[in-house]
């Protein structure tokens, strides 16, 4: 083995060894919001899968491309205020523990390994919680970028609760 490729094989070791250690890390969001409506009258606007455009003001419209609405695995088109589209799958949909989880699916995505999950609890007294939460990692993922992490985290989290807020309201008027 000549010396050069001795040298060349190391010099791509150690980028390759850089650059496994500089990737993203995956973030967490966690937005809640106390609602003084039953949990019944919460879930049965926050748990149409499709009809996200009602409460959550960055959602435009919102289609079913795929399967029936609120069926585990069927897909919905989401078109932002911004004009992009995006399609989220349905993980998981349980409307016992009114919970439900979702993916994107295709689109034009602003996270990668986006998993969120919606949950409206039983606060008492006739009022809810709702929890919405989700794990992803900044699309420029080869990256190890705390700022940007910051700023990504901070961005969903506001959106969250911007809807939230928009939902809270909506379900006291019921």
């Amino acid at each position: 083995m000549s010396l050069r490729f001795r040298a060349l094989l190391a010099i791509s070791l150690f980028a390759a060894t850089v650059q496994a250690f500089a990737q993203a890390r995956p973030q967490a969001v966690l937005q809640s919001i106390e609602i003084d409506a039953r949990p019944e009258v919460v879930w049965s606007i926050a748990g149409d899968f499709v009809g996200l455009p009602r409460w959550y003001p960055l959602i435009e419209s919102s289609r079913l491309v795929l399967g029936t609405n609120n069926v585990t695995g069927c897909i919905r088109e989401l078109r932002r205020l911004n004009g992009t589209r995006i399609e989220e799958k349905l993980l998981d949909y349980n409307p016992w523990d009114r919970s439900l989880t979702y993916t994107y699916a295709e689109g034009q995505p602003l996270f990668s390994d986006y998993i969120a999950t919606l949950t409206v609890i039983d606060a008492g007294a006739g009022r809810s919680r709702v929890e919405w939460k989700a794990s992803l990692t900044r699309l420029d993922y080869l990256l190890d970028d705390a700022a940007a992490d910051e700023k990504m985290v901070a961005m969903l989290s506001g959106a969250y609760q911007k809807g939230l807020q928009t939902l809270k309201q909506l379900s006291e008027s019921q």
